[in-house]
């Protein structure tokens, strides 16, 4: 699991290899890149606007991005 920030979280454990990579597609600030494993990964965690569509549309359910517990 990456849990370099607390912006997003890639379960790799729930992320199998995806011919279709749609996080990187839907991604509209392009921070979603396609690694050497052919699994996506955050290049860039401070340019992620929370936006959520990269979680919706994930098949495999793997990104999440934790709730604040000061809502």
């Amino acid at each position: 699991m990456d849990t370099h920030s607390s912006l997003i979280i890639i379960d790799y454990a729930k992320c199998p290899p995806c011919s279709e990579l749609i996080c990187i597609g839907v991604c509209p600030v392009g921070i979603i890149e396609q690694d050497e494993n052919q699994k996506p990964t955050i290049i860039n965690f401070s340019s992620c606007t929370k936006c959520g569509v990269c979680i919706n549309l994930c098949p495999a359910k793997a990104i999440t991005l934790p709730q604040s517990k000061n809502k």
